[in-house]
Parts: C-alpha cells; sequence; structure tokens
C-alpha cells in the first residue's frame, strides 16, 4: 500500500492524465474511434508521468523546504525506487510511440514533448529565469499534436497559445509558492504582489482567447465557471494564503478548458 501510494504521488496521475484527456477525448468526438483516440493519447500519459519522476528526483533538495510531505523528501521510498519507476515509464512512453504514431512528422512532437518535458530540471538549475516562459512553451505541445492529427481547424492554435498564456500565469504562482526553496532569479528580486498581478493579467488573456471559441450556451457556461475558478483562486491566495487550494483551482481551470478541444 506504501509503494502505490508513493507511485500515484510520483507519478502525478490529476495532471498526467490532462494531456492525455487533450488528445483523446477530442480525437474520439471527431471520429468516435475510441481505440484511435487510445494509441494516440496513452503515450501523453507515461511522458507525463517520465516528467512528474524525473522532476522529483532532481528537486530532492528543493523539496526538502518546498515540499517535504513528497515521497522522496519524507523518506516514503528511496531515490533507487523512483529512478526504477522513471525508466520503465520512458520505457513504455517510447515504446507507445514507436509502436502506434506512424507519421514520422507528428512522432517528432511526441519526441519534442518528451525531451523538453525532461529537459525541465536543466532549465530550473542553469536558466531560472526562463523557466516560467519554457513551462508555457512546453505545456501546449499536445494541443499541438492534436492540430497535426486535424490540421483544417485553425481555432486549435488559439486554444494553444491561450493555454500558453494560462500556463505562463499558473508558473509565476507556483513560483511564488516554491521561492524559498528554488534557486534565485531575477524574479525573486519582483514584489510579489506584482507578480502576482501580472500573472492575473496573463490568465485574462488566456481565457479571453478561449472565449473567442464560444459558440453555444454550453460553451458559455464552461467559460464562466473557468473565470469564477480563477477568481476564486486569487481569491484564496490573496485574502487566506491558500496556496494549495489556489494551484488546484487553476488546475481545474485546465481540466474545464478541455471543452474547448472538442
Amino acid at each position: 500500500m506504501r509503494l502505490v501510494r508513493a507511485t500515484l504521488q510520483l507519478t502525478r496521475p490529476d495532471s498526467s492524465i490532462l494531456a492525455f484527456l487533450a488528445v483523446l477525448l477530442p480525437t474520439l468526438t471527431r471520429t468516435r474511434d475510441f481505440s484511435l483516440g487510445l494509441v494516440r493519447a496513452v503515450p501523453l500519459l507515461f511522458v507525463g508521468m517520465c516528467t512528474f519522476i524525473i522532476n522529483d528526483l532532481e528537486d530532492i533538495e528543493r523539496d526538502k523546504i518546498n515540499h517535504p510531505e513528497r515521497p522522496l523528501p519524507s523518506g516514503l521510498v528511496e531515490p533507487w525506487f523512483a529512478a526504477v519507476l522513471y525508466y520503465l515509464c520512458l520505457a513504455l512512453a517510447l515504446t507507445a510511440i514507436r509502436l502506434f504514431i506512424t507519421s514520422s512528422r507528428i512522432a517528432f512532437l511526441y519526441y519534442l514533448l518528451l525531451i523538453a518535458s525532461i529537459s525541465y530540471g536543466y532549465v530550473v538549475e542553469f536558466l531560472p529565469e526562463l523557466k516560467p516562459f519554457y513551462v508555457s512553451l512546453v505545456v501546449p505541445i499536445p494541443v499541438l499534436i492534436l492540430v497535426a492529427f486535424f490540421p483544417n481547424e485553425p481555432r486549435l492554435y488559439s486554444v494553444a497559445v491561450a493555454l500558453g498564456f494560462f500556463n505562463l500565469g499558473r508558473e509565476l504562482c507556483m513560483d511564488l509558492r516554491d521561492r524559498l526553496g528554488d534557486k534565485e532569479s531575477l524574479l525573486h528580486r519582483m514584489a510579489p504582489q506584482r507578480i502576482l498581478w501580472v500573472a492575473l493579467a496573463l490568465q485574462t488573456v488566456g481565457l479571453g482567447l478561449v472565449s473567442l471559441q464560444i459558440d453555444d450556451r454550453i460553451g458559455l457556461s464552461v467559460a464562466l465557471a473557468m473565470t469564477a475558478a480563477l477568481a476564486l483562486s486569487y481569491v484564496f491566495w490573496i485574502h487566506y494564503d491558500r496556496t494549495k487550494l489556489t494551484v488546484s483551482l487553476m488546475k481545474l481551470v485546465l481540466f474545464l478548458g478541455l471543452y474547448f478541444l472538442l
């Protein structure tokens, strides 16, 4: 039971599944072929798992300060277990891409996402100023994969750009939460309140771009729910210092945004 709990915490299924659903659900709604959607999405699930595991391995010392409850800094599991799990997920990701993605042009995007994701630690360590921007460029790649499968839907580009803006703001907020244990960068010299306002502005731009895709009442309802969740996230951060709840609400916004890919 201990290893199961640790595995779930290391692989972050709630976050790993987001990219998986970003390809599975839109493919399903367009083709009505669940098996096709599954084989296109499964590699992204394993890529996500790889990313979170390797990041936890590289961040053990920082997490002793920022996230001492995580499996590695808390001693719930040993690093060797996380390393074995990482290589298992990496092998599954590479195998799934090789078996299921027959177009070399589209497979390149999967490999790009994998390489960029597991290289995140080098940006954190040696280019900390670029970290939020790096994340904002990498996170939309699953949507670009979707674009590659359905090239005649230019509105998907708008969603990808919106996702980039929203995640840039979210990453700035997460950097504020983890500032104590992170490597010092230029962002550390900015007042937290100013960074929060910049993050809010960026995420508002992202929501605005998504709102341009509204064409029915359901879309309007989803957009309003996303706006409400985002507004609540900042209320909880600024007035109640509930940073964990804030990050969770921002993740909820991302899940709700899947609607605009359908």
